[in-house]
Order: C-alpha cells, then structure tokens, then sequence
C-alpha cells in the first residue's frame, strides 16, 4: 500500500471530518506539463451526534486517511498521532481545527483508525462521576473504521469539497452495557448530510493565541490550542472585547497585538472563508480572563425555572452551571433568526437544547446572561397516539408531560437506518405510527422557530429503534421469508407478547446488524455475525436476546439489531 508523506495533521477534539471546497481547478491530467499540481484547501470541522446515556466516552483517534476512488491500495494521510477526544462535547457543534492543502484526486472512502486500548478510554454514564473500569471496556475489531464517501469526495487544484462524517453515539450497537457492568465499543461512524449552506454550520468557540495581523484587510491570524494557524476576517459588524481589565471593556481591531491571547465566535462563509463573528482578547499573562476559562460558553440545557428566571446549563466540562435571564437579555436561534428580549422567552428553552450562552461578567456569581443562542432545539421520546395529521405530540399520558408541535412547511421524516428514504408525506408517518401496534414508538426532531407564531414546529421527526424487553426466540429464523419470531413480557401489561420480527441482509444502512456476546471462564466474546449464519444462530437454543425495531405499516415490526447472548 502506498501511503503519500502529504499530512493534514487533524489535532486532539476530532470526532469528524469536514472538508470544505468549491469545483474548479487544473486537470490533473495535464500535471505534465503544467508543472505541479496545486492542492485544495480543506477545512476540518468536527462535529457528533447526540447521546443521552453517557457524560463522556473519551477516546484516541490515531489516524485519518482518504482513499483514492481509481485505486484502493492508495491513502492520503489527513491525520497521524493521538487526538484525545471527548465524543459527547461535540454534540451538534462543529469545531473547526484546521485549514489545510489537501493533494487533487476523487476519494470515495475515509479510514479512520482509534486506539483500542482500555487504558486510553474513559467512559462515564450519564448521572454519574464514576468511569467504567478499564478492565470493563471491550472493543470489536482493531479499531480501523471505513466509511464510504457518497457523493465522491473530487479535490481540485484550488478548490474546496464539502465531506462530514461522525461518530455516530445513537446508534444501537455502538456501546452496549451488560448486566455485568462490562461495556462492548463497537464504533460506528456515518456520513452526516451537507447543510445548504456552509454558514449554517454552528461552530465552537476557538482559543488561542494571535499570531500575526493585517490590518489593511482587517485580517488577523491566530494558532489555536490544538496547534493549528486559522485565518480569519474582520468587518465593522465584529464586536470586539478587552477583557485586559474587569469590567470588560469594548474593543476593537486596532486593539489587537500579536501574542494576544484570545477567544473567537466565528462562522464559515458560504465560499468557505472564516468569518469572526466576536474576538475577546487580552495579554498572555491575563489569559485566565478569557470568558471560556472561566465559563464554557457551549452546552446542554438541563433544567428551566421561568419562576426564578434562570435555567441550569450542563456545560463541556460536565458542570452544570446556574444562568440568571435578565430583562435584557437576547434570544435568538441559530445565531441569524431573532426570537425575542426578556424573561418571557426563557419559557420558549427546553430541557435538551444545545445553547451558546455570552454572560456579562464570566466571574460574578450568579453569571448573567447577556445573549442566549439556541443552536440545536429538540424533542425527543415517546410519540403519542394522539398525534394528528396536524400536528406532532411527543410525551406520556401517565406523566402528564405531553409537548405538541405544527409541522413545519418543510417537514419530512424518516427511519432511523435509512436517512436517504426521507419523505414529506405525513399520512405515510401516521401510517407508520399506528403500525406499530402495542409496541411503543419512539422518535426525535429538530425544531425550527416560527416568526409568525412565535413558537416552535417540528422540522423533522426521525423513528428511532425501541429496545424490547429481553426475549426468547420462539420460531426459527427464515433466511427465505427474512423473518422470526419472539416472546417477551410487556412491562406495563405483564402480559406475554409474540412478535414477528423482520430482519433484512441486504448490505447498506438497512440492514440489520447482529452481534454476538458469549462469555466463557469469565472471558467475554463479541463479534457480528454475518447474515449467512443467522439461521444457525438465531434459534430456540439461544438464551437471550436483545431486539431495537423500528415500526412498519403492516403492524410488523424490522429488528435494526439482535443482540445474542449466548
């Protein structure tokens, strides 16, 4: 295999790859006589999907190649060493790491390789301080990860491609706990859809240190503490900040100096440029003033108290931090979209949403909000029953709990496994739903705000695989009808439920995934099992097993992953 000596050198945080371009360019054809080729520039943003069930899953990625479409045995190095990541802090943010040349050709597959080793990791479940022993930790296979590019990823000389791809902490086979306590890590990453705009793209704040200036085209480099050099642009919509001296004072370009230390909000334009939306600066020696050594200015919402006027943040580091909402404080939704300003719209922020909070002082006590950015608003759990062609309802009726939405104009849905069989069609989502029959169905959405009536609707609604209780195999697999059957005690009824399960063999992202666990003289086993076997092992002789399904019309029920304890 050859491996080019090109790097892109992808530092610690990195749980995705975003690469950035625009068509265009020389024919690499023509390299001859020419001269060299010219690289594109690439962008590396990182960014994750959501997990509620774990606080930190911290992990190495070791290195990162993209693999030439005209021959497999040909990688680029975009990244070789030890990026210590935290998956979870990630959720729905992109951290840009770097800008970088990456050399011309068609890549149609990541490998992206992580540290297998126990000692390395540090798993800690949600609710709790403690991590899961490394004794505990299990991983399948030997931690090289492919991921197929689609559409193929088309580096031109001069140009930028626009490529994301994350760990995906949903999916149902991805971490697994057994009774035990032992944790089976089967990593699994999936392309993440483009935005139709590069500028949609919420990004984490970047520290660092200034490195050079331009002020003729208002212009300023700085390296940031992943050790990479961003270039970014200024104009006279940039707030700046002194935070030299306390109060903080307002800034400006002029006052900026090389070797400043500094935090960044910034933004991709839509030709994938880098855009500072608000500089803080300071000397070196007063780093610690910087709102971000104090405050983490990005994280989840946990609770809301509209009678107090404040909300409780859970922010990067774990801490959940109390915010008091003023009169004047600013709301607004993924940074361009004005919610409001005041107390009254705390009421509009949920328990879940992802939120980019600016205080007023980082070190009063209580912090003060001054601006509130929703940049990820969600819903998630149970579908009602009661939902309607009209609208959405998540919640449980014993519970009291219901949340109800309007479907946006722009609603569509799908399942959970298949992003690229989306559909707008809300009959066909009812369908699904009342499919499902006794068995509960569970989903998430994006909100989006709606100016005209102040309130939220549901963007997207995505079926999500429901865990069954553990069952027993009652009927055989058939690989000629792809089907079995199972038993288990529902928990609300105590009553005995059959079920018949349809799992597909299909190769894609449909197709169900079957992993094994056995464990023998108290050593644990795990592996997926290939679907050429299934008949021989999924059968009335296995002990247990563990089904997620997602809904059909047809009241039946397709297992997304059979979990096999033999």
């Amino acid at each position: 295999m050859r491996i080019t000596t090109h790097s892109l050198a992808l530092p610690a945080g990195l749980t995705a790859l975003a690469m950035l371009t625009t068509c265009g360019g020389n024919n690499p054809s023509n390299s001859a006589s020419l001269g060299p080729v010219a690289p594109g520039a690439a962008s590396i943003v990182v960014t994750d999907a959501p997990s509620d069930a774990w606080s930190t899953i911290q992990l190495q990625v070791t290195k990162v190649t993209l693999v030439h479409q005209e021959d497999h045995t040909k990688e680029e190095i975009a990244f070789s060493g030890n990026a210590t990541i935290n998956l979870v802090d990630m959720d729905s943010i992109g951290e840009l790491l770097t800008t970088a040349q990456v050399p011309v050709g068609n890549y149609d597959q990541m490998r992206v390789s992580i540290n297998t080793d126990p000692t390395t990791m540090s798993l800690i479940p949600q609710g709790s301080s403690t991590p899961v022993p490394s004794s505990q930790i299990h991983v399948i296979g030997n931690g090289v990860i492919p991921v197929a590019i689609s559409p193929t990823l088309a580096v031109t000389s001069g140009g930028s491609n626009v490529v994301q791809v994350d760990f995906d902490l949903d999916h149902p086979l991805f971490i697994n706990q057994t009774p035990t306590g032992d944790v089976v890590l089967n990593f699994q990453l999936k392309l993440k859809p483009n935005p139709v705009a590069l500028h949609l793209i919420q990004l984490h704040r970047n520290v660092g240190a200034l490195t050079s200036l331009d002020s003729t085209a208002n212009t300023f480099q700085m390296l940031t503490k992943h050790g990479k050099t961003l270039t970014l642009k200024t104009d006279t919509n940039t707030l700046f900040y002194d935070v030299d001296n306390r109060p903080f004072a307002a800034g400006s370009f002029a006052g900026l100096a090389t070797t400043d230390a500094v935090m960044v909000a910034s933004r991709l334009q839509d030709d994938g440029s880098l855009y500072a939306v608000r500089v803080w600066y300071c000397t070196a020696a007063n780093a610690a003033n910087l709102p971000i050594a104090n405050w983490s200015p990005e994280g989840h919402v946990v609770s809301v108290n509209t009678t107090t006027n404040s909300m409780v943040v859970d922010n990067a580091d774990g801490h959940p931090r109390i915010i008091d909402v003023d009169t004047d404080t600013v709301f607004t939704f993924q940074q361009n979209t004005a919610i409001g300003i005041g107390q009254n719209y705390l009421a509009d922020v949920h328990h879940g949403f992802k939120v980019t909070i600016d205080v007023k002082d980082p070190l009063a006590r209580p912090l003060h909000a001054s601006t509130v950015n929703i940049q990820r608003a969600v819903d998630s759990g149970y579908i009602d029953t009661s939902t309607t062609a009209s609208r959405l309802v998540y919640g449980q009726a014993y519970l009291s709990n219901f949340r109800s939405y309007p479907y946006s104009p722009t609603f569509s849905w799908w399942d959970f496994a298949q992003p690229s069989t989306a559909s707008t069609s809300v009959p066909d989502f009812l369908a699904a739903l009342t499919g499902a029959g006794t068995t509960r169905v569970m989903g998430t959405s994006s909100l989006t705000w709606n100016v005209g009536t102040l309130a939220w609707d549901a963007n997207t609604a995505i079926l999500l695989p429901v865990r069954l209780p553990a069952a027993t195999i009652v009927q055989n697999y058939d690989a000629t009808a792809g089907t079995m059957q199972i038993s288990y005690t529902d928990p609300i009824t105590n009553a005995a439920v059959t079920k018949t399960i349809k799992l597909t063999s299909a190769v894609g992202g449909g197709q169900t995934l079957v992993l094994k666990i056995s464990r023998q003289n108290g050593v644990i086993a795990s592996g997926l099992d290939d679907p050429s076997a299934w008949a021989a092992d999924l059968t009335t002789s296995v002990t247990k097993v563990w089904l997620t399904v997602v809904p059909n019309a047809n009241t039946s029920l397709s297992a997304y992953s059979v979990v096999v304890l033999e």
